[in-house]
């Protein structure tokens, strides 16, 4: 009966059949797969999930269930460090609000959470789910942080727009407000973070290092590196390419290794900043290597 429903489902993104229909088995399949009951909707290009646990906002039907979305963000961005009642907590890269909810729970009543998004069909899913979950500690922020601010452009890709990053494609990109961290933070009034949570596609380096000042006022980080995708590329890359000369070889490599490989300087910009650093090189998951726990000594 699973496996039907899932059939019926993919042909339904298809449009074989009406949003009103698509909710009606996505409800029922998602009830079934999570054990837990789960109500769908769709409302203006948004697939509202509503379960017990809290309401899921995405472009896209089914993903994790809140209780997995929780135990995932415990698992990798909380490794090091959970934040405490009364915390703040900076999110940057917030996505569609995966961690949004745990986050606020978390910091409670007198906590507060800034959550950063840039991509505007991105950002519209995270303030949906900060509105209909009610977390009056949430801050919705809607621009890119940059190293150097001004507009930029993000790629656009309309089915895997959480995972857009910054391009210099101007024709098929989307422009976004590009803002620093520090003058973000001071335009909130904040001049203490207990986390500072990272995830923003290869582009974490520059912002520390324009930001780097602002460091100072920061108690642990989580950092997302992306070099795995520079591999992944390269490898793919490689696999597909035919044997050229040694100096043409090393030309296309450097173009696959250029701004997405940041896991090494932005492990020694922390610790030139006075943290204390930890990674996880054995874990077998290959983007959980690559991230960064930095916590300043002693907090």
């Amino acid at each position: 009966m699973t496996t039907t429903l899932k059939n019926r489902l993919l042909h339904a993104l298809d449009g074989r059949l009406s949003p009103h229909a698509v909710a009606h088995l996505g409800s029922v399949y998602l009830s079934a797969r999570s054990r837990s009951r789960c109500s769908v909707r769709y409302d203006d290009g948004q697939w509202i999930h509503r379960y017990p646990q809290g309401v899921l906002v995405n472009t896209r039907l089914g993903g994790l269930s809140p209780e997995v979305q929780d135990q995932a963000a415990q698992d990798v961005f909380l490794y090091d460090y959970q934040p405490h009642p009364g915390d703040t907590v900076v999110d940057v890269g917030a996505g569609v609000g995966g961690e949004v909810r745990l986050f606020s729970r978390l910091v409670g009543e007198h906590g507060r959470v800034v959550s950063i998004e840039a991509h505007p069909t991105t950002f519209e899913c995270l303030r949906r789910t900060v509105e209909l979950n009610r977390l009056r500690n949430v801050t919705p922020v809607e621009c890119a942080v940059v190293g150097t601010a001004g507009p930029v452009y993000l790629e656009d890709d309309p089915v895997r727009h959480i995972g857009n990053g910054l391009t210099n494609d101007s024709t098929n990109g989307v422009a976004v407000a590009g803002r620093r961290l520090d003058e973000i933070m001071e335009s909130l009034g904040i001049d203490h973070v207990d986390l500072l949570k990272m995830n923003i596609e290869g582009a974490e380096l520059a912002v520390l290092e324009g930001s780097f000042d602002a460091l100072k006022s920061v108690d642990h980080l989580a950092v997302s590196c992306h070099d795995f995708l520079a591999e992944r590329a390269m490898l793919a890359r490689a696999s597909a390419r035919p044997t050229h000369s040694d100096d043409e070889s090393a030309d296309w490599r450097g173009s696959e290794r250029d701004w997405r490989r940041t896991f090494g300087s932005v492990t020694a910009l922390l610790r030139d900043a006075g943290f204390t650093v930890r990674t996880r090189p054995h874990d077998s998951r290959p983007w959980v290597r690559y991230y960064v726990y930095a916590s300043r000594p002693g907090r």
